[in-house]
């Protein structure tokens, strides 16, 4: 076996390694279709959560009564 052979070999074998993890991979998350639905969900409430703090913090920084307190802040320092 010469040195080209040996590359190509070793070429040949990462790309089956690399084929192999992903069968695996896509096999594991496709038996954790439950877990993955409960994550999303986690996910989704999660993200409704974040949504009404930025609407929260949206309301209160565009009040007149905050841009004020600023002003005041301002001439304070």
């Amino acid at each position: 076996m010469n040195a080209f052979e040996f590359v190509i070999v070793i070429i040949i074998l990462s790309f089956i390694y690399k084929l192999l993890s992903a069968w695996m991979r896509n096999r594991q998350f496709r038996g954790n279709d439950e877990s993955a639905n409960a994550n999303a969900a986690l996910m989704q409430q999660r993200l409704e959560q974040l949504e009404e703090r930025v609407r929260v913090l949206e309301r209160i920084v565009t009040d007149d009564r905050f841009e004020l307190k600023q002003q005041f802040k301002d001439l304070a320092r």
